[in-house]
């Protein structure tokens, strides 16, 4: 599959301990020599302008173009940011040479005197990933845990295994870093993508794995990294299909196209793990006879998302996103899945009546 080669000639190009180490303390000596000389200091980063992110139909192509960020100046970032940067990229040479793991939380929390807010410290740590042009995994800084696996799979982690079709309506909390877990299918014929949480428990509650088999992943939200890379091997290593359930509104197609194309937001490593899943809801004709009670009208923000998700290649350039984008913007108005009555056999009916099993390419498009 293309977008598993892609994933395979990314991971070929990881840097090791050393390499990163000697790469901060180059950038450091250039940073102190330019102060020495009375020249503002400047570093380069992976650049997220046009001409270097390439979106198509097939997904999104980070190039080689690094921009160029100075400490003062015309063109340069606030002396404030600069420095919270160099701060980030201090406190990632420890972590890696001492050879720690923390998460993301620990991390802003060691620096909370400098930063005024958790997205403050992501926003530069995201810089620092763009500079180094390396996994986070291997900066040993991990997102907190953010998803849960149930069904018809097992989970090896380290001495424990854990038979997911055992577990209560949680499911089984999948770390930040899913590098030392691995997956085992008990029959599994698809992987279901669910966007949040609440709608995971209500599946999980009524063990919708009894009636077709599968692997249900949440991702609570937008998903992190680690989520995303657990979808993509599961999708690889059983080889079945992945189907994804989402909320009617631009927010949940523009989460399922996270999982499909990943996101060029966090360099080359944002779209390294994808999966090729397939929209399994909610659509139009799946909502349109839903009692008006339940949909609410849009927001400004849902607009302006509709025009920026009909302005992406991948969904221009495949009609049935791009029809069921324009329809929703037209109607202008949006529902939860909660508000679908007898949510699991909505699913049940969907998955059987679409026949993923037995002709999975026939729906390659939706």
């Amino acid at each position: 599959k293309q977008w598993y080669q892609r994933r395979v000639a990314i991971t070929a190009g990881d840097a090791d301990a050393p390499a990163i180490l000697s790469k901060i303390e180059h950038l450091i000596v250039d940073i102190a020599c330019s102060l020495s000389r009375n020249e503002s200091p400047k570093y380069t980063l992976l650049s997220k302008r046009r001409s270097n992110v390439t979106h198509s139909a097939d997904g999104i192509t980070l190039g080689e173009e690094r921009s160029e960020v100075e400490m003062f100046g015309r063109n340069g970032v606030s002396t404030l940011k600069f420095s919270k940067v160099i701060q980030v990229l201090s406190l990632v040479y420890k972590i890696v040479k001492e050879g720690q793991r923390v998460t993301q939380r620990d991390a802003y929390y060691s620096l909370s005197m400098i930063f005024t807010s958790q997205n403050d410290f992501n926003n530069c740590f995201n810089d620092v990933l763009r500079i180094l042009d390396v996994p986070r995994r291997h900066l040993g800084v991990f997102a907190a845990p953010k998803g849960s696996i149930a069904g018809s799979v097992k989970v090896l982690h380290g001495t424990e295994d854990i038979d997911c079709l055992l577990l209560g309506k949680s499911g089984y909390e999948l770390p930040g870093d899913p590098g030392n877990l691995k997956f085992e299918s008990l029959g599994a014929r698809y992987i279901l993508v669910v966007e949040k949480d609440a709608v995971f428990k209500t599946l999980c509650e009524k063990v919708i794995w009894n009636e077709v088999p599968c692997v249900m992943i949440t991702g609570r939200g937008y998903p992190g990294l680690a989520i995303r890379e657990v979808v993509s091997r599961c999708e690889h290593d059983f080889n079945i299909p992945v189907l994804g359930l989402f909320d009617y509104n631009p927010h949940g197609l523009q989460i399922f196209l996270t999982y499909r194309f990943g996101s060029a937001r966090m360099g080359r490593e944002g779209i390294q793990h994808t999966a090729n899943i397939q929209w399994l809801g909610l659509h139009w004709f799946d909502v349109k006879d839903v009692d008006a009670k339940h949909f609410k009208k849009f927001s400004q923000k849902d607009k302006q998302v509709c025009d920026s998700l009909l302005s992406q290649p991948f969904v221009n350039q495949n009609h049935r996103y791009f029809n069921e984008v324009a329809q929703m913007k037209r109607h202008s108005v949006k529902l939860e899945l909660e508000s679908i009555e007898d949510l699991k056999q909505f699913v049940v009916d969907k998955i059987l009546k679409k026949k993923f099993f037995s002709n999975r390419d026939q729906y390659a498009e939706l």
